[in-house]
């Protein structure tokens, strides 16, 4: 099962006693494969390389130097976040993290025990674990603290996004649907969690290559119509449980979800049309477009934080 789990990279111990040792153009030849130097910390070539990888590029060896460009100002831009969480010494609590937790816990539909044992196959520890969850923690609370402030939006401003990107908003309200239900059983066995769990991607998988949905609903689904192809018409996204009503808004008219978990089960959902937005819709989808907006504006105002920044710190790309 794949789990959401965002894995940070460690800072390296060593180099960073290294940077209070020597001056810093000297300690930049000191250390094989530096490809850039952001105040006392450094950026590696292996980093630059699983970056590129990550996002695509073709690797830091590609021919292709804006591509690569890229990459190294998107790493100084996180070596130059990190150390601003290092100075802001936002607090963060255990009931944080342990609301965080229960939050991947509900997300993925799994228990501590799977959780513990998705993380140790990945060669983590708990504790490893817990950590980032609190670094990813204290970066959105650093956000909200110091950036959100700076964001002001009008209401004039969620007219004018509404106007300009009705598509992205036309799944808000309502949206004619099909799923495919599997029931939670009595459980044995952990092998039969992971084999329920297998099947509902499996299915899942072959509906998003192409598979018919109405085909794999009637010889799977155990939900409402099934007989008829799962489709349930055109609904109301608030008399969804919340899980499947996120998975709606996030997909366009034929796409697949992955299996979202529900207190009764996994929910395959496909999203077969959407209907067409009328002047009253605004009101309804009113905090749905603050979000987008505000989400925009966030990066966009972080970004030039981040820059600002820039033009104070010791940059050097080698």
């Amino acid at each position: 099962m794949k789990v959401s789990i965002v894995i940070c990279t460690t800072s390296c111990v060593l180099l960073a006693a290294l940077a209070c040792a020597f001056p810093r153009l000297a300690y930049a030849e000191l250390v094989n494969g530096v490809v850039a130097v952001v105040g006392d910390d450094v950026i590696t070539q292996r980093q630059l390389d699983q970056a590129m990888q990550a996002k695509g590029r073709g690797g830091a060896k590609t021919t292709d130097p804006m591509a690569r460009q890229k990459a190294i100002d998107e790493l100084i831009d996180e070596k130059l976040m990190s150390q601003l969480l290092v100075k802001a010494e936002t607090e963060v609590t255990d009931d944080d993290v342990a609301r965080a937790v229960a939050g991947v816990l509900h997300q993925n539909g799994m228990t501590i025990d799977q959780l513990r044992s998705e993380i140790a196959s990945k060669g983590m520890t708990w504790e490893d674990y817990k950590k980032q969850i609190e670094a990813q923690i204290k970066r959105v609370k650093f956000v909200n603290q110091v950036i959100g402030p700076q964001v002001k939006i009008t209401d004039q401003d969620l007219r004018d996004y509404y106007s300009q990107n009705q598509e992205r908003f036309r799944g808000g309200v309502r949206a004619q649907i099909a799923q495919i239900f599997l029931p939670f059983e009595n459980f044995q066995s952990q092998a039969e969690v992971e084999a329920f769990k297998d099947e509902a991607f499996d299915i899942a998988n072959r509906a998003r290559r192409g598979a018919d949905f109405k085909e794999l609903a009637r010889k799977h689904s155990k939900g409402a119509n099934a007989e008829n192809g799962g489709d349930l018409g055109m609904v109301n996204l608030k008399d969804l449980p919340e899980s499947v009503a996120l998975a709606v808004k996030a997909l366009k008219p034929g796409e697949v979800s992955t299996p979202v978990a529900t207190d009764k089960g996994l929910v395959i959902v496909k999203v077969i049309a959407l209907p067409e937005l009328s002047g009253s819709d605004f009101e309804k989808l009113r905090d749905d477009i603050y979000s987008a907006l505000y989400d925009e504006k966030i990066q966009e105002t972080l970004r030039s934080y981040l820059q600002r920044e820039r033009s104070k710190a010791y940059i050097e790309i080698m």
